[in-house]
């Protein structure tokens, strides 16, 4: 009989069975609705698609997954999960479970055989980790259609976040520069165990593959941009590129930006006339843009 993952009493159950406790340092708050584990994964991939899972807890949602997909390759850091996985997925075969720090990981080359194949993003992902998870997988150059996670509702706001809005930053630059990143759903604290202190929302972003690679120099110029915020665009265009007054002006006024501008007023479409200015202005500031790393 197949275990109720999303089940509370399962859950404990589970974690008394191989002496584990939801550990505060690692953010883990297990997945205890069953409505929004299924929610999730129709949201996150397609009926026999290859699915990504990033840190599957006890496997609420990756037995979501595992209904839909054609193969699951998912990381888990801590080694009392990995066990517990191990034995409640066994004879599994679609199931690919790595013991592994996804930060640390090599993703492109565990994921090489997939190159050609589109992959899905599906998390649950602890507040601690969630900006560097989204970055690494929109720097990658692995083929990913689209990432879903559940994050808490403060990072989604940031995520989806505009010019001009109080939330905006270089995570919201970076979404909206890669992908269309938008809530799909809030998520109640209630719905985990145990109970964290704010809510979360499952965040949505397909990704914009007709501009993949250029996408990875915009999100290192990103990063120049919003090194420091104090600064204006101008200032961080000098430090980041090593360019002159004058000519950090020039390239401002070609891509229409005010000298004075600040990277959170700038938009999408003023970010990507910059970085065409940026690149055209000579050969080292296009291998400046290169060598930047997220």
């Amino acid at each position: 009989m197949e275990l109720n993952l999303t089940s509370p009493k399962t859950v404990r159950n589970l974690l008394n069975e191989y002496s584990l406790a939801p550990l505060k340092s690692k953010g883990q708050n297990f997945l205890i609705d069953g409505n929004i584990a299924e929610k999730t994964a129709r949201a996150a991939i397609p009926e026999g698609a290859f699915a990504l899972e990033i840190g599957p807890g006890l496997g609420a949602l990756t037995q979501r997954l595992l209904a839909r997909a054609g193969k699951v390759f998912a990381y888990e850091i801590d080694s009392g999960l990995v066990r517990a996985l191990r034995e409640i997925f066994a004879g599994e075969s679609r199931l690919s479970l790595m013991h592994e720090d996804f930060l640390k990981a090599d993703i492109e080359s565990d994921l090489a055989e997939t190159a050609q194949q589109g992959i899905y993003v599906a998390a649950s992902l602890p507040y601690y980790i969630t900006t560097d998870c989204i970055l690494k997988l929109l720097d990658s150059r692995l083929n990913i259609k689209s990432i879903t996670v559940i994050v808490q509702k403060e990072f989604a706001d940031k995520a989806c976040a505009r010019p001009g809005d109080k939330d905006y930053c270089a995570l919201s630059a970076a979404c909206s520069l890669s992908s269309d990143a938008r809530i799909l759903f809030t998520v109640p604290p209630g719905c985990f165990y145990p109970e964290p202190k704010v809510g979360s929302a499952a965040l949505g972003m397909r990704i914009n593959e007709a501009e993949k690679e250029e996408t990875k120099e915009r999100l290192s110029l990103v990063k120049a941009l919003f090194s420091a915020r104090r600064k204006t665009v101008k200032n961080n265009l000098q430090s980041a590129f090593g360019l002159r007054a004058e000519e950090a002006q020039d390239i401002l006024k070609d891509s229409g930006i005010d000298i004075n501008a600040r990277a959170e007023n700038l938009s999408v479409i003023e970010i990507k006339k910059l970085h065409k200015n940026l690149k055209s202005a000579s050969k080292y500031t296009e291998n400046r843009l290169k060598s930047f790393k997220q």
